[in-house]
């Protein structure tokens, strides 16, 4: 069977399988029914409601019939069956999954089909006795996979992935949490574009097919508040690797728990409008919890650069070198425009160097001390030349860099 439903319920359709790191019985007898419904009772922590036409336990394998996934602000998702296989009860009365398969996915939208297989998760856990202040007391996974991804439009596969792997690691102690995730064997296939122009500009830079993969890395350090991403990449054969680091602080178990009453508080108001407001007044205190501590963003060219230059010279009847010589000459006039002389003088050093030998150029933001959200925001809103010196953004080329983040 297939489970279809909206592309915009998809990523909370996710996030909630994500999140149901659920409960197993004993060796004697596995209680389904406390299982599923402490299952249950998870989704409700952030005002989610999780419900079920039928338990069916086998020895240690439980089926959970017609699942029902409703977010507040949006329209129920029916999630099908979701079979745990390998289910054991914990000593605080909570459960272990060894996995738990779900239906595949199949998203229609016009044309466009987008289809999930073999989605699976491992090493689901979730507490027993409902504790919300340390990292044991919250639900986990160990893993998260798929199979095959795809996107057709028109019957015309446009976009695939071989599939998504994430594994999570908890440190013994419950202070950290490591991730990692890799999408592989991405193809997208620009040979459909509808846009004769712009079919006819990507065929002449030499791409019909893109191939490549997706990789995160991050790290959350649950005493310190310390979210790192320290990788979040995307690889294109013959193109380049954007990629982008980040890190934040102040995202506590205590900011996780806050938002979570908030949220639960705004699905049981019964006025939606006064939920929103009320939870959106909720989410701007607690940001003033959270600081940037750094960023950014860096591309490594792996011939689009060239292809590009070549490209662009052509349609004015001119050399790959000469339209790399007149983009430099005319640098100083576009850049005028930004009225920030020190980051004018930065871009153009920087593409100066990266137009002459097109390796990599790299922006950063990395402040002296960590900068509260709220400042950054109320920058950006009344003077955001000011966040160049406020966030201390620095542009490089052809460079090696620590990008951000501490290891």
């Amino acid at each position: 069977m297939t489970v279809q439903y909206s592309p915009k319920r998809l990523f909370s359709a996710s996030l909630l399988a994500a999140g149901l790191s659920l409960p197993a019985l004993p060796a004697l007898a596995l209680d389904a029914d406390d299982f599923a419904t402490k299952l249950a009772a998870l989704s409700s922590q952030s005002g989610n409601r999780l419900s079920f036409s039928a338990v069916e336990p086998d020895g240690n394998t439980v089926v959970l019939r017609s699942v029902r996934i409703e977010v507040p602000g949006q329209a129920p998702i029916a999630a099908g069956d979701i079979t745990f296989k390998g289910v054991e009860e914990e000593d605080d009365g909570g459960y272990f999954v060894s996995e738990a398969l779900f239906e595949d996915v199949e998203i229609n939208e016009g044309p466009t089909t987008v289809t999930v297989e073999g989605i699976e998760m491992t090493g689901l856990s979730v507490p027993g006795n409902g504790e919300t202040g340390s990292l044991a007391g919250m639900l986990f996974y160990e893993g998260f996979s798929t199979g095959e991804i795809s996107v057709e439009t028109d019957d015309v596969r446009v976009f695939s992935m071989a599939g998504v792997d994430m594994q999570v690691e908890r440190q013994d102690d419950g202070s950290k949490v490591d991730m990692r995730m890799n999408g592989s064997d991405l193809k997208i296939d620009l040979s459909s574009i509808d846009d004769p122009k712009a079919r006819d500009a990507i065929q002449q830079l030499g791409y019909e097919t893109l191939t490549g993969d997706i990789n995160l890395t991050a790290a959350w350090d649950a005493t310190a508040g310390t979210v790192n991403m320290q990788e979040y990449s995307l690889s294109l054969d013959d193109v380049g690797r954007l990629s982008m680091s980040m890190e934040i602080s102040g995202y506590t178990l205590e900011f996780i728990n806050a938002m979570q009453q908030a949220q639960a508080a705004a699905a049981a108001n019964p006025d939606p409008q006064a939920a929103q407001q009320a939870l959106g007044f909720a989410m701007l205190g607690m940001l003033q919890q959270l600081n940037f501590n750094s960023a950014s963003v860096r591309f490594e060219d792996a011939s689009v650069t060239e292809r590009a230059l070549a490209f662009a010279g052509k349609q004015q009847g001119v050399s790959g070198d000469q339209m790399r010589m007149a983009l430099k000459g005319m640098l100083p006039l576009m850049l005028g425009r930004i009225g920030i002389p020190e980051l004018q003088k930065q871009i153009a050093a920087a593409a100066s160097v990266y137009l002459n030998n097109p390796q990599d150029i790299t922006i950063t933001a990395m402040p002296a001390s960590p900068v509260a959200v709220p400042v950054i925001m109320g920058a950006g809103m009344g003077d955001p030349k000011s966040l160049v010196d406020l966030l201390n953004v620095q542009i490089i080329a052809n460079k090696p860099v620590e990008v951000c983040c501490k290891q």
